[in-house]
């Protein structure tokens, strides 16, 4: 756990959110996207801190750091951005870039060390679309932790609104406490570079440029 809390605060996943990702994305704290019912931001969060997270690796037996695979399959400047982070505080990160299929698969079968993912949640505005497929109990959790897969098979069942904020804030306090995930920003969704188009993003994300027209 304490490495999993090292990394978490040897990335400065702001001042990457405001330089390279930009837009409309935002930082998060929580593995849900703030609109989803069920998502909390009342969660442990991880400030920037390279002192601590060295002292966190001293902690887990590594005050000289060590080396690990990182995975990734799209976003190359932002992963490259991590890896700095992660070398200054003395872990050396070798990036392994792959189709989504083949990165999918090698954590599925326990032989990635850390993988740089994203997830739309079929646009989904309910926090059972990520929760429950990354730690759920399914082939996607890495984790599997009992109570977290007690919490969200509850909330993913019940039909009382305010069951299932109570389960999956549980979830959510401890995914983040035990650092089982590193929540980065949310996507930009891009449809037009310029400030000459006429033109409005909808909601099921479907960019319908028949709509749109020059100034």
């Amino acid at each position: 756990m304490k490495v999993r809390q090292a990394i978490s605060h040897a990335v400065d996943k702001v001042t990457i959110q405001k330089t390279l990702v930009k837009g409309a994305s935002q930082v998060l704290h929580s593995v849900c996207y703030p609109s989803q019912f069920g998502c909390t931001d009342d969660v442990v969060k991880y400030n920037y801190d390279p002192a601590k997270a060295k002292k966190l690796l001293a902690e887990a037996g590594y005050p000289k750091g060590f080396e690990m695979d990182f995975y990734g399959w799209r976003e190359r400047p932002e992963m490259e951005a991590i890896m700095g982070y992660l070398n200054a505080v003395g872990i050396k990160a070798k990036i392994q870039y792959m189709t989504y299929a083949a990165v999918r698969e090698k954590i599925r079968v326990g032989e990635v060390d850390m993988a740089m993912n994203n997830w739309g949640s079929f646009s989904i505005h309910d926090a059972s679309a990520f929760t429950g497929n990354f730690f759920g109990g399914t082939t996607d959790d890495n984790a599997r932790d009992p109570e977290v897969i007690k919490w969200l098979e509850i909330a993913d069942t019940s039909v009382d609104p305010e069951v299932r904020k109570k389960n999956y804030k549980m979830a959510l306090q401890r995914i983040a406490e035990q650092a089982y995930s590193f929540p980065l920003w949310s996507s930009n969704m891009n449809y037009a570079y310029t400030k000459d188009l006429n033109f409005s993003a909808q909601p099921d994300e479907i960019p319908r440029f028949f709509n749109a027209s020059w100034k």
